[in-house]
């Protein structure tokens, strides 16, 4: 993981101190969700939007025309912004990018209240 802006460095030394002590045990996954998977199997009326750059297989989930959940792909701590966090600092751009294409859609952050989508 890396970091540019101050504020995004403090984030990744709380994160990884949360890291190391957090124990989660291994598992094989048993569903590989792509771009485009409709989630209405599941339960979840929702669509795959694929989001890497915070972290590899980073995902979103676009719900009807209106919703976004963006998860890491964007942050809403003390100011919206693209991940703060990331492993590949491109990739996070690119992310935001497409994003900001989706047009109207309100914002659902991991982190921070929803708004409406903007440029990032």
């Amino acid at each position: 993981m890396y970091a540019d802006s101050f504020l995004g460095k403090v984030v990744l030394v709380l994160s990884m101190g949360s890291f190391k002590k957090s124990k989660i045990e291994q598992f094989t996954p048993t569903v590989f969700l792509k771009e485009g998977d409709i989630l209405d199997a599941y339960g979840v009326s929702a669509e795959v939007v694929e989001l890497p750059g915070h972290t590899l297989g980073s995902i979103g989930l676009k719900v009807g025309d209106t919703d976004l959940f963006v998860g890491d792909a964007l942050m809403n701590l003390i100011y919206p912004c693209k991940s703060m966090l990331y492993g590949n600092k491109d990739v996070v751009d690119s992310s935001a990018s497409k994003i900001s294409d989706m047009g109207e859609v309100t914002i659902h952050f991991g982190h921070g209240k929803p708004m409406p989508n903007k440029q990032w």
